[in-house]
């Protein structure tokens, strides 16, 4: 007989995220959120998610500030396809070319989410409400809002490893 033991790894605090709304793109609201807030979001590649059926690849910009780190994940995948095997089987005259695996958001409640904002360690609420107030400053920006850590089905694709400066 055997038994399972599980180590507790404490890694802090989960990140805060902000789920924001734009009419931007991916480049533009970088540049909007760089310019309003004085980060240096850059494009450090893509971050492959796999929601089976489909493996998808999102736009990561990331920035680090002394102690803080933000980054921004966008929702909206560049690239989608289907995992080994799982693409469905088309009945079309011509069925002998897989149908495109769709690009769908990774978090898609709530609804109209196009970036989700990643800041580690996470904020305070003073700082939190500072902090939406200047993204409200943005005009292209449509919404904001708060998401719990708990709330999102895939977690594991928000914990970035550490910035390489």
């Amino acid at each position: 007989m055997s038994r399972l033991v599980l180590d507790e790894v404490d890694e802090g605090p989960p990140p805060s995220l902000l789920g924001l709304s734009t009419s931007l793109s991916d480049v533009t609201f970088i540049f909007r959120l760089n310019q309003t807030l004085r980060w240096g979001l850059r494009r450090v590649g893509d971050l492959d998610c796999i929601q089976a059926p489909i493996r998808s690849g999102h736009a990561l910009f990331r920035n680090a500030q002394g102690a803080q780190e933000q980054a921004v994940f966008w929702n909206f995948p560049d690239h989608s396809a289907w995992l080994k095997g799982e693409a469905p089987a088309s009945n079309d005259l011509f069925s002998e070319t897989l149908s495109e695996a769709p690009k769908r958001p990774l978090v898609q409640k709530p609804k109209n989410i196009h970036a989700v904002l990643i800041m580690d360690p996470p904020l305070s609420p003073g700082e939190m409400v500072i902090l939406q107030r200047q993204i409200a400053s943005i005009p292209e920006v449509l919404g904001q809002q708060v998401l719990p850590w708990s709330s999102l089905r895939v977690r594991e694709n928000f914990l970035l490893e550490p910035l390489k400066i």
